[in-house]
């Protein structure tokens, strides 16, 4: 057994040991320090997710009760099963990300924008919470009946595995149980690009679902919750996950966690893949069509969104040709994915101000003319 060597607050910490680079294991922290900004990139996210900010209860669900009391079966029920996985999903980022990366943070920056980020899916969890309680008469059968879609729990099984190796991992090594070794990088590594792959992949395809619904003019209000979830999730949650990959694969153990794992990052996103298109098939095995989609549409929107993970990593992949664009624009009128820009080593942007998202529209929420 190893002695307890962490401590909340280390006092030992010089001035000369501040503004340094390490994003993880660096020297343990001490002031939270804006004074030097090693990744001022990363703040900057820090600040747009704190512009973006929004209330869990804004939004008036009055109408959507009218809309699962009259809407067909098929629509009403695949509604249900996308808010059941996303609310269970975000339940589990919401426990996820500051536990398990609280031992490992030692840089200011990184740590205000991943404490701003476990904010964000406790807003996001609510808000699902809060649309089950005032969209459906009787929220507590709703509530049961969500808990018994095991296929939504299949559909997870695959990133919670990762998360919970790498929870029990971050607290052995805050007591002291384990030491620093490139085994451990790797387990933080693996749930960073996990965490990448849940957001920009299956976070994606459910809210596909959902805005292909709310697109025909029914359940408006948790089309508009569910969109200011997605803005989150889409244009910082993820554009965060890829700067921090991109800065620790530019470190010694980053390089070696990116060979080391890249076989098991390979079968992460294969296995979320073919998870993704069990849920689909499933979603659909009622034979209802959605009108404005369906299966085969939805299985390339799964794949345009992989294909990020894949350029993102450098993977190889078997799921043969990728979509060259996105196979459902319609989407763009919920998911402004015009919005986000390329890195500014890849574009040259005069407007562009360090790693922040760029918008024009003063964060608005968009509404569709039905």
């Amino acid at each position: 057994m190893f002695p307890v060597t962490k401590q909340i607050f280390n006092h030992e910490k010089t001035a000369a040991q501040y503004g340094g680079s390490e994003l993880f294991f660096g020297p343990a922290p001490g002031l939270f320090d804006t004074v030097n900004k090693a990744h001022p990139r990363i703040w900057d996210f820090y600040k747009e997710m704190k512009s973006l900010d929004w209330s869990e209860d804004e939004f008036d669900y009055t109408q959507c009760l009218v809309d699962f009391a009259s809407v067909d079966f098929g629509t009403g029920d695949k509604m249900r099963k996308t808010l059941a996985y996303q609310w269970e999903q975000d339940s589990v980022a919401s426990r996820s990300v500051a536990p398990i990366l609280a031992p490992f943070v030692t840089n200011s920056e990184l740590w205000a924008a991943y404490q701003r980020i476990s904010d964000n899916e406790v807003l996001h969890a609510a808000t699902y919470s809060e649309i089950v309680r005032t969209s459906f008469e009787n929220p507590q059968l709703v509530l049961a009946d969500i808990l018994e879609v095991k296929e939504s729990m299949q559909r997870m099984e695959t990133v919670n595995k990762v998360l919970s190796d790498a929870y029990i991992a971050s607290h052995k090594y805050a007591l002291g149980q384990i030491e620093l070794d490139q085994d451990l990088y790797n387990t933080l590594y693996l749930m960073i690009v996990s965490m990448f792959i849940m957001e920009r992949v299956q976070f994606m395809a459910s809210f596909a679902i959902t805005f292909t619904i709310c697109g025909t003019g029914l359940f408006q209000s948790i089309g508009k919750a569910v969109q200011r979830i997605a803005q989150d999730e889409f244009e910082v949650h993820v554009q965060l996950g890829k700067c921090v990959i991109d800065i620790e694969h530019g470190t010694e153990r980053g390089k070696i966690a990116r060979g080391q794992t890249k076989s098991t990052v390979e079968r992460i996103l294969a296995d979320v893949v073919a998870a993704e298109f069990k849920w689909l098939d499933y979603m659909f095995s009622d034979g209802v069509p959605l009108l404005g989609t369906n299966v085969d549409y939805l299985k390339k929107w799964v794949l345009f969104n992989a294909k990020d993970v894949i350029q993102t990593l450098d993977l190889k992949h078997d799921f043969g040709a990728l979509p060259k664009s996105n196979p459902m624009p319609h989407l763009e009128k919920w998911l402004n994915i015009n919005k986000v820009q390329a890195a500014p080593q890849e574009e040259s942007i005069g407007a562009y101000k360090v790693g922040i998202v760029q918008r024009t529209d003063n964060g608005n929420i968009y509404d569709d003319d039905f």
